[in-house]
């Protein structure tokens, strides 16, 4: 009997991914659009990812609480950021640690893509990026909790299928990946050159 394939649960030809820069400058309203896609990426993993979920979402919506007090002057997340500099950090502390979530996302993934062995397990892979992106800025029960919740992560096939499922998702990787890289990098480089990049844990 044959064996039925796996149905992905992330199909990220579906998603509008992270949009082009603009005159060097990342719509914001675009940007948090392409966050909330990743946010629903991550409860494709489980309700055990909750904290994970709700951490980010809450990043989100301050973000877009300072965004909408003017829409148009805050069209662009730099300026949303720059022009509030000594009046009121909220959106840059938010999106700090937004930036954070979304680059362990980003190298969880490059990390499954970068894979020629296309292991089905894939708990290392976001061990990895934990190591990479948040660890540094965890005490260790935050850490300690966050090693139980990664230890549920799905396996490959359930992420992103096998078959033609899976070789499209990769397919589309390719550019998703590379574009939000460089918009994290982009990102990343604004709170440094502001002093905006606070090391402090929690």
């Amino acid at each position: 009997m044959e064996q039925q394939q796996q149905t992905a649960r992330i199909q990220f030809k579906k998603l509008k991914g992270f949009p082009p820069v603009i005159d060097d400058k990342l719509e914001t309203e675009m940007f948090l659009t392409s966050s909330n896609e990743i946010v629903d990426v991550i409860r494709s993993f489980g309700s055990l990812f909750s904290p994970v979920i709700n951490d980010m979402t809450g990043n989100i919506t301050k973000i877009r609480k300072a965004y909408e007090k003017d829409c148009q002057k805050f069209k662009y997340l730099d300026d949303l950021i720059i022009l509030n500099i000594g009046l009121d950090n909220t959106a840059a502390n938010a999106l700090l640690w937004l930036k954070r979530g979304l680059q362990l996302i980003c190298t969880f993934f490059e990390n499954i893509y970068n894979d020629v062995q296309q292991s089905d397990v894939v708990k290392k892979h976001l061990q990895d990026a934990y190591e990479k992106t948040l660890k540094p800025y965890h005490g260790f029960i935050v850490q300690s909790t966050i090693k139980i919740i990664y230890s549920w992560v799905p396996t490959r096939s359930q992420l992103i299928g096998q078959g033609p499922d899976h070789d499209e998702n990769i397919k589309v990787l390719a550019t998703y990946l590379p574009t939000m890289r460089g918009h994290l990098n982009r990102i990343d480089d604004l709170l440094k050159k502001h002093n905006l990049d606070d090391k402090s844990k929690v």
